[in-house]
């Protein structure tokens, strides 16, 4: 029966950069094909769990993760998307389904495109303060009350709808564990990712966000831990793939 199973992956890295070669290579080298919505051909997918030593350590971003470079590096887009909500009026206007500084910050929050399709099939609906609920400050209070809490997490799951409308979040929960009084260790659940275009701004973000957290507690961030239940490389990305192999060889750089 092992044919028919997912593989499960186990990745560990010291910097998110080194993070994101290593869980290519694994995922590449030991994924299993599996059908997708966004393409006819299938992706190679893996369940992962990756385990970073030292998040906040240069180099933060790979050499060769072109997109990474592109939204954190160059435009410094993606962060302030997930920190800051600056594109959180587009779930207003109804362009995305959600984000993740929305689901964080503004839990349960109003969308008024996914109302209509859950009333338009008599859907039960939720009611919650018009902003949503602040998970962040909900935490970070906890934390502060209690550091051996082993209850420190958040998580973007609106169970009344995102079963029911399409675009439901890739990451599911964040858990974060105090140790010693003096570190912070987090970890995130996503149930689907694109490994190749999507994970090395994902890690990047998310340790900003840790850090944040730990500034905020006069903590320190030292260990990110990352599981995903679906890891996959697109089709489309293998010739990309193949090509940052073939570099890096002639490099000789090691994976």
């Amino acid at each position: 029966m092992e044919s028919y199973q997912l593989p499960i992956l186990l990745v560990n890295a010291e910097t998110t950069g080194e993070a994101w070669i290593k869980t290519v290579k694994a995922v590449w080298d030991n994924g299993k094909m599996m059908p997708n919505h966004y393409e006819d051909k299938p992706s190679k997918e893996a369940t992962v769990l990756v385990n970073i030593s030292n998040p906040l350590k240069e180099p933060r971003v790979h050499v060769a993760d072109y997109v990474s470079t592109q939204d954190i590096k160059i435009k410094n887009t993606y962060t302030k998307e997930v920190l800051k909500g600056t594109i959180d009026y587009l779930v207003d206007k109804g362009s995305l389904s959600y984000t993740y500084h929305r689901r964080l910050w503004n839990w349960g929050k109003s969308v008024p495109k996914h109302d209509e399709i859950l009333k338009s099939k008599n859907l039960p609906m939720v009611e919650v303060p018009p902003e949503g609920i602040n998970q962040i400050e909900y935490l970070i209070q906890k934390a502060k009350e209690e550091n051996i809490s082993r209850k420190l997490q958040v998580t973007t799951w609106a169970p009344w709808k995102d079963l029911k409308v399409s675009g439901a979040p890739c990451l599911q929960r964040i858990w974060f564990r105090i140790t010693d009084d003096k570190y912070l260790i987090m970890e995130t659940h996503w149930r689907s990712r694109d490994l190749f275009k999507a994970y090395g701004s994902n890690v990047y973000a998310m340790a900003e966000l840790g850090k944040m957290i730990a500034d905020r507690l006069g903590l320190k961030l030292i260990q990110y831990v990352d599981l995903s239940n679906s890891l996959h490389i697109y089709e489309s990305d293998f010739k990309d793939v193949e090509g940052v192999f073939k570099t890096l060889e002639k490099r000789g750089i090691k994976v």
